[in-house]
């Protein structure tokens, strides 16, 4: 049994590394590696969609109040 010199962590085997300073290295090296961003092109092609969707139910709602406004001006004039 002995004692990390770098933390003061207790390792039970004598010629075992601290687990405790590894994990600490391997945090800091995932932390300087640039993790990959997510494709700007993706977003953008959604946002088209939903705005393509959102435009057609819109222009669908105004062809059939359009259309449901003349049939009744045409049922008012027979």
């Amino acid at each position: 049994m002995r004692q990390c010199d770098r933390c003061g962590f207790l390792i039970f085997q004598h010629n075992a590394p601290c687990s405790r300073c590894a994990e600490e290295m391997r945090l800091a090296r995932e932390a300087l590696v640039p993790r990959r961003k997510p494709s700007v092109w993706r977003k953008v092609i959604k946002w088209l969609l939903v705005c393509l969707v959102v435009a057609v139910l819109a222009a669908a709602a105004v062809i059939t109040w359009f259309l449901n406004t003349a049939g009744e001006s045409f049922r008012s004039l027979g």
